[in-house]
């Protein structure tokens, strides 16, 4: 049944190029956005983190 879904999935990106092509550019660009986001907000979370009493710092 998997193999059915599969083959009908792969007739269908080959039909609709286009289309596909439109749809793998949006997701890699969503996933890579997010990856930078959270790069973004781990390093902006990392600030003093180093001081042996970081939690007393202003």
């Amino acid at each position: 049944m998997i193999k059915n879904y599969l083959i009908l999935a792969w007739r269908t990106l080959l039909r609709n190029k286009s289309n596909t092509f439109i749809n793998v550019a949006g997701l890699s660009i969503g996933i890579a956005a997010c990856l930078l986001i959270f790069i973004v907000i781990r390093f902006e979370l990392s600030f003093d983190t180093f001081h042996s009493k970081k939690d007393r710092i202003y």
